[in-house]
């Protein structure tokens, strides 16, 4: 009788943790973290990083361009490529930061 408990209740547990575990989705691009403390301040970005998936040579240069590239579209200027396939980047500090003589607020 306790084995049989014993069982229920590891069974049970284990429903309640696969509950909360997030699975990453297929088909999107994976996401990526970078992270530094610079001085007293904490920086990190979070991206999602273009799936690759051995077409390097189709991808870089050809479908992701390097450095500035007119885009084409709305009243865009040559803009460079942004970093955060599917999803927009996060960058959040700790601290405000100086950036070129304006302040940029902690958070994000």
């Amino acid at each position: 009788m306790k084995h049989i408990l014993f069982g229920a209740l590891l069974l049970c547990t284990t429903f309640a943790q696969a509950q909360s575990l997030t699975l990453p989705t297929t088909g999107g691009s994976p996401k990526a973290t970078v992270g530094e403390r610079i001085g007293l301040t904490d920086v990190s970005i979070v991206y999602g990083r273009p799936a690759v998936n051995g077409r390097a040579g189709k991808i870089w240069g050809q479908l992701v361009h390097y450095g500035f590239k007119e885009l084409d579209y709305g009243i865009s200027k040559a803009a460079p490529w942004r970093a955060g396939a599917n999803e927009n980047t996060v960058f959040t500090t700790s601290t405000n930061l100086n950036v070129e003589g304006k302040t940029l607020p902690a958070g994000q």
